[in-house]
């Protein structure tokens, strides 16, 4: 192990310039993969706050005593997925109208002479239940409650669709375009391999020629080839470090990153440098 270690770090040393651009050639790729990794893991938390945003209103009506909508309240509460249940009486709803619109309304509810709006229960999801197909469930279930009926229940069915729809464009961007990029890096290695075994082919003979065996001979290869790797995730890892930091400081709360993150970046750089040594052994050697 001690000389496959010493063969592959040498050989890593002799090929400086093949190493080099195999190396800055996997931290750009796994910096275009962590960049997109960090706007996936941002976009899914901003997208979980949007969801968290999303209730369902049901309106009661006025003939309902407090008997029967606390009854109302018991049923909403028992559908499957319902988290939070918050009463928003009359005199609430009139209070939060007057906020929303200011006192542009203020002559019209005056001329009416009375509160129009009525009382409803304001209905938030559970985490896991916060998608388009589940509101819709909900809904349904909701409007087949006796005396409420899907009139009197709404939400932002339309906003749901949509966001889903642009949450699922993102990932299949990212998912081709991580694709590209880890293809590109694990091309650009097994060509340094390639070119390192054509170089080494007397070499190579002559260790099978006094017995080395298959193991001995390809191991280097590969060290050489995880060491481009390594070296790759670790400047990719840093770079990243030092965008998200100077992405913090511009816009505070913007962008964050786990700590896993870097890791993960580290150890693909290792894995990617594996493959693409083990994919040049298997073909040229």
């Amino acid at each position: 192990m001690l000389f496959v270690l010493k063969e592959g770090v040498t050989g890593f040393i002799k090929a400086r310039l093949a190493g080099f651009v195999a190396v800055m050639t996997i931290a750009i790729s796994l910096t275009l993969i962590g960049v997109f990794l960090l706007i996936t893991v941002n976009l899914g938390k901003f997208v979980d706050f949007l969801r968290s945003r999303v209730e369902l209103e049901v309106f009661l009506d006025d003939s309902f005593d407090e008997e029967r909508i606390d009854l109302l309240g018991t049923e909403i509460r028992q559908i499957d997925g319902v988290d939070e249940l918050t009463f928003i009486s009359k005199e609430m709803a009139m209070l939060e109208y007057k906020k929303l619109f200011r006192d542009a309304q203020a002559d019209y509810i005056e001329t009416l002479g009375y509160n129009p709006l009525p009382a409803s229960y304001r209905v938030t999801l559970r985490e896991g239940h916060r998608t388009a197909t589940e509101a819709e469930r909900v809904f349904t279930t909701m409007a087949e409650i006796d005396g409420v009926g899907e009139n009197n229940v709404v939400y932002r069915r339309e906003y749901l669709v949509r966001l889903e729809k642009y949450i699922n464009s993102a990932i299949a961007v990212d998912f081709v375009v991580g694709t590209i990029v880890c293809l590109s890096a694990l091309l650009l290695v097994s060509n340094n391999i390639r070119l390192i075994i054509l170089s080494k082919t007397h070499i190579i003979e002559t260790m099978k020629l006094v017995g080395a065996t298959p193991f001995l001979v390809r191991m280097p290869l590969y060290v050489q080839g995880m060491i481009q790797g390594i070296l790759g995730g670790i400047i990719s890892a840093i770079f990243l470090y030092g965008l998200v930091g100077l992405g913090s400081l511009k816009v505070p709360g913007i962008l964050t990153a786990d700590w896993r993150i870097y890791l993960i970046i580290a150890n693909f750089g290792a894995l990617l440098g594996l493959a693409g040594s083990v994919t040049a052994v298997r073909r040229y050697l």
